[in-house]
């Protein structure tokens, strides 16, 4: 099992593979692979990024339960507005964060 480690998270298309996502259980370097065309920051690649990272630290579940696992989490969090911010990394570092409202 993969808990342990942080997992590697890549944005690739991932048409060929008929996936918005998929985790690879792997020891030594477990890997997330996103479709970077959900669109970043949407509550869809949450979705997706929960669903996966669910993958690697639960793999007895079943498909339908890791999905609903997914679902729920994201929904909570998404409901408590939480949201991927991209920074520009030009910015001086004494510089405060955006406020989010």
């Amino acid at each position: 099992m993969a808990k342990n480690r942080k997992p590697k998270v890549v944005y690739v298309k991932l048409g060929r593979q008929q996936a918005w996502g998929q985790a690879t259980h792997d020891e030594r370097s477990p890997l997330i692979e996103v479709d970077p065309r959900l669109g970043h920051g949407s509550k869809r690649m949450m979705e997706v990024l929960i669903h996966e990272a669910s993958h690697l630290i639960l793999p007895d579940l079943s498909e339908s339960q890791i999905d609903a696992v997914g679902k729920y989490i994201c929904n909570v969090l998404w409901e408590q507005n939480y949201r991927k911010v991209l920074l520009d990394r030009k910015l001086d570092i004494k510089t405060k964060p955006p406020k989010i409202s």
